[in-house]
């Protein structure tokens, strides 16, 4: 909950309150189950421990709700202020209590209440943007809609419609696989909105700028990703097969250069056991003494690796530059010749250190 939030929550009368923090705690909304945010009403103090706005995620917008209570009759419903007047505006009683269940029999007591109504109006406003594209059969938008629920591997669930005067968006849920990317990125899970998820958005008539859409740990673990570019005359129903073919290769990847990263690792760290200092999933550093040199090797494997090669680091024990112990970065090399580099590296970064010496003894990575 965002400080704002939070100062505007407790200018709520305190017998609301329960219902509101139960909404921005719990509730994530949208394919990106982004959570709700909250907002004063602009126009004065009157009935602000009593009305508020809501800020909700849908496709590319924020929709704008506003709930009113009434403070005299505090266990009735709120009522709703909606910032698009063509939703809900013609209802009848016996339309609330098949849809919108949880508002007609609204319960005081659970604190749940208002969240399971603003997830019921969601799923409304998503039909009601369904049923504006429907009415339009001739349209490019109607085309791409039904044509895409007729592939296997996309269903109604997974397509959030919006529908504006000259513009459709539509943001799809792709099938990408994420199950195992948890255990290289388990940090920051309190950023992490829910669910791991790629979504696609596309706007008609303008289909040709499809935005990709990745949740912070597709991100931080797939980087920048260029989408392919969708032709004018490409459709949707190979489009989103073929982004989300991208996406799982990039995945398979990532995966795949994770493993080769932990071998090297484990290698090194059996090759040299006696020498260990530290290690991670990333680098590891070893202790070693060369004629009386005592120096650490320290490796560093970042995310691309096997493109990029491995950071080799020399650290002297004792010698000092500027208050610092002096380290010197070896030229990158390929593993096969790590050793033999190793050891003409630290030749040299001995002499660099205690000054020129005659020495005719080879380093020994086992001391």
């Amino acid at each position: 909950m965002s400080s704002d939030s939070f100062g505007i929550l407790y200018d709520i009368a305190t017998s609301f309150r329960p219902y509101i923090q139960n909404v921005l705690q719990e509730l994530k909304l949208g394919l990106c189950k982004t959570k709700v945010d909250l907002e004063k009403i602009p126009g004065g103090p009157d009935g602000a421990d009593t009305q508020f706005r809501l800020v909700l995620p849908y496709c590319s917008k924020k929709l704008k709700w506003e709930v009113i209570f009434d403070s005299s009759t505090p266990w009735f419903a709120p009522d709703f202020r909606f910032d698009d007047e063509s939703f809900l505006n013609n209802v009848d009683e016996g339309f609330l209590e098949e849809k919108l269940g949880s508002l007609a029999e609204w319960d005081e007591n659970d604190p749940e209440a208002l969240s399971k109504v603003i997830s019921e109006l969601v799923s409304l406003y998503r039909a009601h943007h369904i049923k504006k594209l429907n009415e339009d059969e001739s349209s490019r938008a109607y085309f791409e809609y039904t044509a895409l629920l007729g592939d296997a591997l996309t269903s109604e669930k997974d397509i959030e419609v919006w529908v504006g005067g000259h513009v459709v968006e539509f943001l799809i849920k792709l099938n990408v696989d994420v199950s195992r990317l948890p255990e290289l990125y388990n940090e920051g899970t309190e950023e992490n909105p829910g669910i791991d998820t790629a979504l696609l958005l596309v706007r008609y008539p303008n289909s040709t700028n499809a935005e990709l859409i990745l949740s912070p740990l597709l991100t931080k673990s797939l980087g920048n990703i260029v989408l392919p570019l969708m032709h004018q005359s490409g459709v949707l129903m190979d489009y989103v097969p073929m982004v989300t073919e991208l996406l799982n290769n990039k995945i398979q990847d990532v995966l795949k250069n994770d493993k080769l990263k932990r071998e090297l690792l484990a290698q090194l760290i059996v090759r040299y056991e006696g020498a260990i200092l530290e290690h991670d999933a990333n680098s590891a550093a070893f202790l070693f003494e060369t004629d009386d040199f005592h120096w650490i090797l320290h490796i560093e494997v970042g995310e691309n690796f096997p493109d990029n090669l491995p950071i080799l680091t020399l650290r002297s024990v004792y010698h000092m530059d500027k208050g610092k112990p002096k380290s010197k970065v070896l030229p990158p090399c390929l593993y096969k010749d790590l050793e033999e580099n190793i050891a003409n590296q630290v030749e040299i970064f001995k002499n660099e250190c205690k000054g020129p010496q005659t020495s005719n003894q080879l380093v020994n990575l086992d001391n």
